[in-house]
């Protein structure tokens, strides 16, 4: 038994992403973009999306119709602010994808059918034909099934070969947070409003403000404090959010 280059899959197989948190719309629903389902909302991907719409560069250049600082990405990307997210992924989700090996399992008939030696993707194996199915089973278990991490789809957000890559350590949670806290804050200025930190938070939802009600103004400073701190932490993280979404890694850039 072999797997090996020559050997292609004719048909279009799904796309493989570095991280498993990929979005996903269901069957035949309809999709909201006030308010996504979980299982987009959990993927950096959706976020990425989300917070290139705040970058005051992209949205620029898509305005000047692809010509700008980011027209790099625009090219690829293009006018984020006239679809949802959705319909962009689902034109646009090859970006993200893994390059495709297309390695399948088969049985090599002569030397030039043998995949590579000392490949970490994909290995020859000698199958003794008089052995028990028990005895195969068992061996192959030992074999193979002992060098593929259990439950994985893809490969590792460090090894990606993305065009466009997840960079580093996400927390879906905290990005939604981070969005939140940026957005608020953003838009009270735009109505020239001047909002405490602590009402930010407030606003936002934060698990530390649930039982203050919209009573800031009766906050403890110790707690008002620490409050102010983690908000202005969120909307600094989601400035370099914001920035990194332009580039070919999120939610970290690299360049």
């Amino acid at each position: 038994m072999a797997t090996q280059s020559a050997l292609k899959n004719p048909k279009r197989e799904r796309l493989i992403f570095s991280t498993r948190s990929y979005p996903t719309f269901g069957r035949g629903k309809s999709f909201d973009e006030s308010n996504p389902p979980d299982t987009v909302k959990e993927s950096p991907y959706y976020w990425w999306f989300m917070f290139l719409r705040l970058n005051e560069d992209y949205k620029a250049t898509c305005k000047a119709k692809g010509k700008g600082k980011c027209a790099a990405i625009y090219k690829d990307f293009g006018n984020i602010y006239i679809t949802n997210f959705k319909d962009w992924w689902n034109t646009k989700d090859g970006f993200f994808s893994e390059p495709r090996r297309g390695y399948r399992m088969a049985i090599a008939n002569n030397q030039e059918e043998l995949a590579p030696f000392n490949s970490e993707e994909v290995l020859n194996l000698v199958v003794p034909l008089t052995w028990s199915q028990r005895s195969l089973k068992k061996a192959f278990s030992q074999l193979v099934l002992s060098k593929v991490e259990k439950g994985k789809k893809g490969i590792s957000v460090e090894k990606s070969e993305a065009q466009y890559k997840i960079s580093g350590r996400w927390h879906a949670e905290a990005m939604a947070t981070a969005y939140k806290i940026y957005t608020i804050k953003k838009e009270s200025e735009a109505q020239g409003i001047k909002m405490i930190w602590v009402d930010v938070a407030i606003k936002a939802k934060m698990p530390m403000t649930y039982a203050l009600g919209n009573k800031s103004h009766k906050v403890e400073s110790s707690v008002k404090r620490n409050i102010t701190i983690l908000a202005m932490r969120h909307y600094r993280r989601a400035e370099e959010f914001i920035e990194s979404a332009a580039t070919k890694s999120f939610p970290y850039s690299n360049r």
